[in-house]
Parts: C-alpha cells; structure tokens; sequence
C-alpha cells in the first residue's frame, strides 16, 4: 500500500468518524428513512450533474453495465441503508454497534469464496487482533439476546453482508469505469429506491425549515458525510483490496473516541487505549511489507 493510498483511506474514516458524531441533531429532526434518502439523491443529484456538464454521463454504458449497476445500487445503497436504519429501530444501539465490528470479516469471507482475493494466514490473524480490539470497547457479555430485539439483529447482519458484498463486487466495475461515474450511477439508481422507502414515513413528517446549527449538520452529512466519502471509497477501491479497505473501518471508534476526547472533553479510558493498541496493530500488521514477516509461513489459501 503506497502512503498516498493510506492517507486516502484514513481521510475516508474520519470522515465518516466525525458524520457520526455531528448527525444525530439531524436524526432529531428527521426520521432516519427520510434522512437516508435526501443524503442518496443528494449524492446522485450532485454527480450526475457533473457528469452532464462535463458530456461524460456515458449513457450507453449504463445500459452495457445496467445488471452491475442495478446490482450495487440495490447492496450498496437500499439494501444497507435500509436494513442498517429499521434495523437499528427494532434492536438497541449496542446490538448494531457490536454487529457491525463484523463487516471486515464479512468483506474477507465474500472476497475468499468470490475468489476475488488471496486469504493469507498474516491478514486472518490481523483481522482477529483487530476486532479483539474493537470487542473490548464493546463487550460481548453486553449483546442483548431476547425476542424484541431478534428482527433488528438480522436485519442489521443483513446489512453488514450487503455492505461487504458491495465492497468486494464493485472493484471489478472500478477498474474499468470512472469512480465518479460508477458512484453517480449507482446513487442515482439506489435514492429511488431509497426515496420509495421512505414514503411511508415522509408523509407523516411535517417538514420545517432547519435551524442555522441543524442546517451546517446536514450540509456536512450530505457532503463530507455521504458525497465526498463514497467518491473516495469508489477511488480507494481501485487502488487497494476490498478486505483491506474494510479492516481500517475498525479504526472508526478510535477516531470517534478522539473528537469526542477534544470537542466534548470525554476522557480515554484505560480499555479505550488498550482497544485502541490492538486496532492499530491489527491493521499494521495486514498492510505491513511482506519482507517484514519472512518467519511467517508464505503459503496462500485460496478458494
């Protein structure tokens, strides 16, 4: 992994990160659904736009590509943002946090057996390290296991594995076509869906002009939480594996835990930085130069 790449994927944490912390005013006044929707048409919207102004909307390749595009729209866009938020609805906050540590070994497995990556013995165990690191911020003796909350989880592991699948099989794509307008298409195609969803609830929302405050937080989720996030991804994604992009998700409560540290003035607990060491170590050691694990067995399994 070059520094370039690294720097890129570290700005795409922090940037969903710091959208974690600065969005839940908007929630308040949004139901999610409706929120899902405005971020996905925004992001269409913008793209497509672009691409009509540069003559690069490509129309013929949208039809050559339709099956690819409908496929990323539907996992990547309506099938994870919607299960991701009624999940969200029907199970506790804690369950969704712990199910979604899940999505790096989601990616690993669909990249394995898609056969679109190598598994190497180094990058099982650094995924492990890591998520180690994240379940002792989040304690499994804390997941909640009853009947109330049973159709949130799976909805929400529905979720982790449209997210991953979307991660894995969207890098052929990539390779081939512009990440501004493989991201264009797929957001336009996933915000009607998104937009049909969110119907229901639309309807029973009385819609008021936002205050100052909860009008810069949705004008920083609409940009720097969901366009420029999603094009960096798209952009990642043809310079790097799919597994590897997804491990560094784990550095996400790390990031989280810091500006809450400097703009709410939260303390690090001493479990925060040990979690917090074997993140960072985990992910060393998956992105790490191969000459620096020679001990290690070479041998790849594959699928």
């Amino acid at each position: 992994m070059t520094l370039s790449t690294l720097f890129w994927i570290l700005l795409l944490q922090f940037l969903f990160g710091l959208n974690y912390l600065v969005s839940k005013d908007v929630l308040i006044h949004y139901p999610p659904s409706v929120w899902a929707a405005m971020r996905a048409s925004f992001t269409a919207i913008s793209l497509i736009f672009y691409l009509a102004l540069k003559g690069q909307l490509q129309l013929s390749q949208v039809k050559a590509h339709r099956k690819s595009l409908l496929r990323l729209a539907f996992l990547g866009v309506v099938l994870n943002q919607s299960c991701y938020l009624l999940g969200l609805r029907l199970t506790t906050p804690y369950n969704s946090a712990l199910i979604n540590t899940l999505i790096p070994l989601f990616t690993l497995a669909v990249a394995f057996f898609t056969k679109s990556e190598k598994l190497l013995l180094r990058q099982a165990l650094a995924f492990m390290i890591a998520l180690l690191g994240v379940w002792s911020l989040h304690p499994l003796s804390q997941f909640t296991w009853s009947n109330q909350t049973l159709l949130g989880d799976g909805l929400t592991v529905i979720n982790v594995a449209a997210y991953s699948s979307y991660l894995v099989l969207s890098r052929p794509l990539l390779k081939t076509q512009s990440p501004i307008w493989v991201t264009a298409w797929v957001f336009l195609l996933g915000s009607l869906g998104l937009i049909g969803l969110s119907l229901s609830d639309l309807t029973k929302t009385t819609l008021q002009l936002p205050t100052q405050s909860v009008f810069l937080t949705m004008a920083y989720g609409l940009v720097g939480g969901t366009l420029l996030p999603y094009l960096l991804l798209s952009f990642i994604l043809t310079k790097t594996k799919s597994s590897t992009v997804a491990l560094f998700v784990y550095l996400q409560p790390a990031i989280v835990g810091s500006l809450a540290y400097f703009f709410y003035g939260q303390h690090f607990s001493q479990e925060a930085i040990i979690a917090t060491t074997l993140i960072f170590f985990g992910i060393f050691l998956a992105t790490a130069p191969n000459r620096l694990f020679n001990f290690l067995p070479k041998k790849d399994h594959t699928a």
